[in-house]
């Protein structure tokens, strides 16, 4: 566990965005997730099927594209995003609403195996001490630390009280990137996100590459993509996935989580014969 003050060099930049940045800041994980490109993908805790599938999708494609995906560990489209980025061999950084210690202590359910992962492949993330058990208020500011880490938001499911629709207007205030993914009429998952969209304060969000290249503008000119294992072996010419995992010496489920991350970004195809190749 390390605790930072926002005297200390480590501290998250992008945190100093904040009218009041936690002051100490405590941190299970690794420090360098905090650096770098960084998208929010928030939402409600009853999550759809359609919502999983999206917020899996674009944790994904970040995964793919070395996008930190950030988020907050709650049930439903948060815990998706979190699990999305970790099974495309990506990182992903949790931030929560009450002491790691505690939420360490409490945590259940499908959300449990998902800690160690996270602090594995990025961080855990805290404003409060040991023993802060998690309150209400404590919430609405969190939610305001997860917008600032990142450079885009996206709200993936939000109803019409949705925890999420604060994150929503923290990332407004902060001059953030927001999205929302449209969802059908008349669902009460998407009611939030939906007016998100008609009112003009968040942008429809229709695809993965929209979202990625929201970041590279956020980024700037000089942004340059990491070097992806992946594409790299498809460089001299289309493979099929066994021969691909044997290049790579990775788990069939583990490549697969990849492959897919890549397809959703369109950076991969599919051949008539199942092989694989590169898009461009």
């Amino acid at each position: 566990m390390i605790e930072l003050a926002t005297s200390d060099d480590r501290y998250p930049r992008a945190l100093r965005d904040l009218r009041r940045p936690p002051d100490p800041l405590w941190v299970d994980g690794d420090l360098d997730a905090l650096d770098g490109p960084a998208i929010a993908i928030v939402g409600t805790r009853r999550m759809t099927g359609y919502g999983e599938r999206i917020a899996r999708e674009l944790a994904l494609a970040c995964a793919a594209a070395g996008v930190v995906v950030v988020s907050g560990l709650a049930q439903g489209i948060d815990s998706a995003a979190h699990r999305g980025a970790l099974d495309g061999g990506g990182r992903t950084v949790a931030v929560l609403g009450e002491s790691i210690a505690m939420f360490h202590a409490t945590v259940r359910g499908r959300r449990r195996p998902l800690v160690p992962r996270i602090r594995d492949h990025g961080a855990l993330l805290s404003e409060y001490a040991a023993p802060f058990s998690a309150k209400a208020w404590m919430f609405a500011q969190r939610n305001a630390t997860i917008a600032a880490l990142a450079s885009v938001v996206v709200v993936v499911e939000a109803g019409e009280r949705s925890g999420a629709l604060i994150t929503a207007e923290n990332a407004r205030t902060l001059g953030r990137r927001l999205y929302a993914v449209p969802g059908p009429l008349g669902s009460a998952a998407s009611v939030g996100t939906n007016a998100l969209i008609a009112s003009g304060i968040g942008q429809a969000l229709v695809s993965a590459d929209q979202l990625l290249r929201a970041v590279d503008r956020t980024q700037g000119p000089a942004a340059a993509s990491p070097s992806d294992p992946v594409l790299d072996a498809l460089r001299d010419g289309p493979l099929g996935l066994d021969e691909l995992a044997r290049r790579l010496r990775v788990s069939g489920p583990t490549l697969s989580a990849r492959v897919a991350a890549h397809l959703v970004r369109g950076a991969l195809v599919t051949l008539p014969d199942g092989r694989l190749r590169r898009a461009t």
